[in-house]
């Protein structure tokens, strides 16, 4: 990319920026909040080993895309573990 694409790409992002339905969800005050943490790589959080606060808690209920990946690995394990035969073993035991 030559410097007259970069310049044509930050005007697109502008044009992007002024629009309602692109602004109004950034200038929220949740989004004031992230933004400076937004360029920073940080450990991931640890809901049950970390003392958390109330609202990082309600962050992740809110997450649906976190409840689909859950949904997604757990079939997945259990699909696995159907496969190799463990499951029939571990409810012989139950």
């Amino acid at each position: 990319p030559n410097a007259s694409g970069h310049l044509y790409y930050l005007q697109y992002l502008l044009h992007l920026r002024s629009r309602p339905s692109v602004s109004s969800p950034l200038d929220t005050p949740e989004s004031a909040a992230e933004a400076p943490y937004l360029d920073y790589l940080q450990a991931p959080l640890q809901p049950l080993a970390d003392n958390l606060e109330f609202g990082t808690y309600e962050t992740f209920e809110r997450d649906p895309v976190k409840y689909k990946n859950y949904e997604s690995a757990i079939l997945l394990a259990v699909r696995r573990l159907a496969s190799a035969g463990v499951a029939k073993a571990a409810a012989r035991i139950a």
